[in-house]
């Protein structure tokens, strides 16, 4: 009995202690923000309209918009790798099933995307398995960002969104710290994809 007790106390300590991911201020980092509505909780968007003649997408790298010492939870190579996983999910969820086309140079209806990381939290494992603690939310992770499409040629902003979050109280991100952070991106990324499709008239 004392045993569960202290284990009780355990978690809620831990989970008072876990914070959420909130909407992030500008960074600068998009060429502009003046358009941006919230179309959801955790989401700002805006579309020129003109998605649906471009095809092509040149990815650029994705940026880290906070410096590694500014967010003790995650050392350098950690965060880098989480940079690759944003640009790696980004590209399949484009190219999944012949949907556009990846390009490397500007050009008629190809578009540059460009993310850059705000945040990102870390899971806490030991909360993050946890049925009680999953369901309320204790342990789970996030993540936020800012992205924008522009034309290749003209800089013109096609689309801009701003988006954070946590991972899913149903998918278990494990004992990996970043685990959330990259249910989020992934979710984030399949977005992308969606809003392109609904462009080109593409049923789901």
């Amino acid at each position: 009995m004392q045993i569960r007790v202290a284990l009780c106390a355990l978690v809620v300590f831990m989970a008072s202690g876990c914070a959420t991911i909130k909407q992030p201020e500008p960074t600068g980092f998009l060429s502009d923000y003046s358009n941006l509505t919230q179309i959801a909780d955790d989401h700002l968007f805006y579309s020129a309209g003109k998605s649906a003649g471009y095809r092509q997408f040149i990815v650029e790298p994705v940026t880290l918009l906070f410096t590694p010492d500014q967010n003790a939870a995650f050392n350098g190579n950690e965060l880098e790798e989480l940079q690759l996983y944003f640009e790696e999910k980004l590209k399949d969820a484009l190219t999944r099933d012949d949907g556009y086309s990846l390009a490397t140079e500007p050009g008629p209806g190809v578009a540059r995307l460009r993310v850059g990381l705000v945040d990102v939290e870390r899971t806490v494992g030991a909360l993050n398995i946890w049925l009680v603690t999953k369901v309320t939310g204790a342990g789970i992770g996030g993540a936020s960002a800012e992205g924008e499409m522009v034309d290749s040629q003209t800089g013109e902003q096609l689309a801009a969104t701003v988006r954070w979050g946590g991972g899913s109280r149903v998918l278990i991100a494990g004992l990996t710290s970043m685990g959330d952070a990259k249910i989020a991106i992934k979710r984030w990324t399949r977005d992308v994809r969606s809003m392109l499709d609904e462009a080109h008239g593409v049923s789901p």
